[in-house]
């Protein structure tokens, strides 16, 4: 009997149990450690949150069979070239610019845009281009002056 297996027929066997029992108790007892050293993570039963279902219609509101009133369009995007304008146009002029240059060269920037003659923007405007040129030029001129430019 003993003659019938060799010793390396005997080793082979002996370490193919070997593995294959340390591969059950791996897989029995140590199955998330070695899955999360492959990068697999066990995620808690108490982490997945589903919402309940609340309703299945959704909520239905009377205003929303009523006519809208007309929206506001946003002028703001054609006023902006304006602004931009104005305000490269001051910071490329020189010191001993006159008032009447400034007020001749405001009045075509404004003739150019009409964005900027709607009467919904012209205070904002007025300021806008007063703090401006107040800024660079002080005591130059006054918001009357540029709000006069719009007639």
């Amino acid at each position: 009997m003993f003659n019938s297996i060799t010793w390396g027929q005997y080793l082979s066997a002996v370490v193919l149990l070997l593995v294959l029992y340390y591969a059950f108790v791996g897989f029995k007892y140590f199955r998330w450690e070695i899955l999360s050293l492959i990068g697999i993570k066990k995620v808690d039963n108490d982490t997945i949150v589903i919402p309940p279902v609340t309703s299945t219609r959704p909520e239905e509101n009377h205003e929303d069979y009523l006519p809208k009133p007309p929206q506001k369009t946003d002028t703001s995007p054609m006023v902006q070239p304006f602004t931009d304008e104005v305000q490269a146009y001051l910071n490329q002029t020189e010191n001993g610019i006159s008032k009447h240059e400034l007020t001749d060269a405001l009045q075509q920037l404004i003739e150019k845009y009409p964005a900027a003659q709607n009467a919904e923007y012209r205070n904002e405007l007025v300021y806008f281009i007063a703090s401006l040129v107040n800024a660079k030029y002080p005591q130059l001129l006054q918001a009357s002056d540029i709000s006069q430019l719009w007639k």
